[in-house]
């Protein structure tokens, strides 16, 4: 039996541009988030839960809609998104979103595509003075990570190995351990370079026009 591909693919830095979460902080958040995020993602002495926890915890609850008005405008997607979704939509090939980033800052930029993909995130809780999280995807045991705040291979999962070809498209720390159980892994950015130290292949990307290629290429796909 052919297994089934499927796509399971990051938001932040990946479907878009740049970061959303590291944007908004530059626009919203003190000067102490810098040092957050470098803890997070360079130094590793902070866990990606508690970090985007305390990212988000420097922003007043008051601020949603000035971000989202923001998000709206200053938010860009990375090239060849739209013609990869409607690739995939024509392939038959089912597309999940897979976010430690919460929806308050997604949905702005996916809701319109909301019939070619799925969307597995937090929620923002704006109901204190600043922003929290409630977690949708955290699993009280995870043998792989447990401290990313988003469990993506729990998502994955649920989808057996026997039957799909999973595959992961990603850009950083947040995609790494969903990276050692997909099938196949696009990467860019900080990703490569913990792949690497983990020696994981992967295919390099920059766009998706990229991905498209590569992946109709490794599926025998005639574009």
């Amino acid at each position: 039996m052919n297994k089934i591909p499927i796509i399971f693919s990051d938001f932040d830095g990946t479907i878009t541009e740049r970061d959303v979460i590291l944007t908004i902080m530059e626009r919203f958040a003190p000067p102490e988030w810098v040092e957050i995020k470098n803890k997070i993602l360079y130094e590793r002495t902070i866990t990606l839960k508690d970090g985007v926890e305390k990212l988000f915890s420097l922003i007043e609850s008051n601020k949603k809609n000035k971000i989202t008005d923001f998000i709206k405008e200053k938010v860009k997607l990375r090239g060849g998104f739209e013609d990869f979704l409607s690739f995939c939509e024509k392939e038959k090939i089912e597309f999940n979103v897979l976010s430690g980033g919460l929806d308050f800052h997604i949905e702005p930029v996916l809701g319109k595509f909301r019939n070619k993909l799925k969307i597995f995130c937090n929620k923002a809780n704006f109901n204190s003075k600043n922003i929290k999280i409630n977690y949708e995807y955290l699993p009280e045991d995870c043998s792989l990570c447990g401290d990313c705040g988003f469990c993506k291979i729990e998502v994955i999962e649920k989808y057996p190995k026997e039957k799909f070809t999973r595959i992961l498209i990603g850009d950083s720390l947040t995609d790494l351990a969903a990276s050692k159980i997909a099938d196949m892994v696009f990467a860019r950015g900080d990703l490569i370079k913990y792949l690497e130290q983990e020696k994981i292949s992967y295919i390099p990307f920059q766009t998706f026009y990229e991905v498209k290629g590569q992946l109709a290429q490794k599926l025998s796909i005639r574009t």
